[in-house]
């Protein structure tokens, strides 16, 4: 019961968002403003929120979580490459990118505040600053790098990833607590009112960006490449922080489990159109691996705990 009421709200607001974008009250220009007020506004003020408030003098400690997370990364990157090396080179560019890259910020975040709390937001915050740098040039480096068009130089992957306001935003909230600088209350006040919006406008935004009627063809590769994404890649990491990288301490355990078991990143659609692979089949992708990480994610959580 406690993992349905924890996990539930979470999917009927993303179902809302999808019924109210399919009835066209989410029309395309609101849908892009709910996705740019919650990607450059509220989810960064989530994420100093919850970092500044924590003590966080024992950063070193994660270190090692982010050393084990990039274990389980790669391992899932290394394992898309071998299962996919047969398709068509746009659709594998498209999957391969699809089966790592996570969506910690729209669905992760409210899922770990909610059974977590604050101080668990802010772990899984500090965790998403070792690793959304590792994923973008992973992805990046792998895209362009398979792109018969260009190449991509090492300048315009540091571009990337260090205007990424999700990558600002933990580095910057890190400095803030360690060194324990003083802000005014009422700078802080303002912060907790955006970052108390976070959760219910980044779910909208991941239901009207759905695109169920996507998933018709390519079924048996699409869902291969939901089990990777869900069920393979948090595996890899159980695997590491409780054999290999022991993590003594449970809720970080849990949290850089799921970390990794939250479904495919929206921005891979991005990503995978600018280098031109198939992004029809990439939305595919986030949509399934979204749809069924409502029973994936519950499974976990029912793993972690019992």
């Amino acid at each position: 019961m406690i993992i349905l009421n924890g996990i539930l709200p979470v999917f009927i607001i993303i179902a809302i968002g999808y019924f109210l974008k399919k009835k066209k009250i989410i029309s395309e220009p609101v849908e892009s403003f709910i996705n740019d007020i919650a990607y450059y506004l509220i989810l960064p003020c989530m994420i100093f929120s919850s970092i500044y408030k924590v003590n966080i003098g024992n950063i070193k400690n994660y270190f090692k979580i982010g050393f084990g997370l990039y274990i389980a990364i790669a391992l899932t990157f290394i394992f898309s490459l071998i299962v996919f090396h047969r398709l068509d080179e746009k659709k594998k560019r498209s999957l391969v990118t699809t089966s790592f890259r996570t969506n910690i910020a729209y669905i992760g975040f409210p899922i770990i505040l909610n059974f977590f709390g604050t101080q668990g937001l802010a772990k899984v915050a500090i965790m998403t600053g070792f690793i959304a740098p590792f994923t973008v040039i992973l992805s990046n480096a792998y895209l362009s790098i398979t792109y018969k068009k260009q190449n991509i130089n090492g300048e315009d992957w540091i571009g990337v990833i260090f205007k990424d306001p999700l990558v600002i935003t933990s580095i910057v909230s890190i400095i803030f607590s360690y060194y324990k600088i003083w802000l005014p209350k009422f700078l802080l006040n303002t912060i907790d009112l955006l970052s108390d919006m976070g959760s219910p406008i980044m779910l909208l935004a991941v239901g009207g960006g759905l695109k169920i009627s996507s998933i018709k063809v390519d079924r048996f590769i699409l869902g291969l490449s939901s089990f990777i994404k869900l069920i393979l890649m948090p595996f890899f990491s159980y695997i590491i922080f409780k054999y290999v990288l022991v993590l003594n301490d449970m809720v970080d355990f849990k949290i850089a489990v799921l970390i990794l078991g939250f479904p495919t990143a929206l921005a891979s659609y991005i990503v995978v159109k600018k280098y031109e692979a198939d992004n029809v089949l990439s939305a595919s992708a986030i949509t399934l691996s979204t749809m069924i990480s409502a029973f994936t994610i519950s499974m976990w959580i029912f793993i972690l705990n019992y």
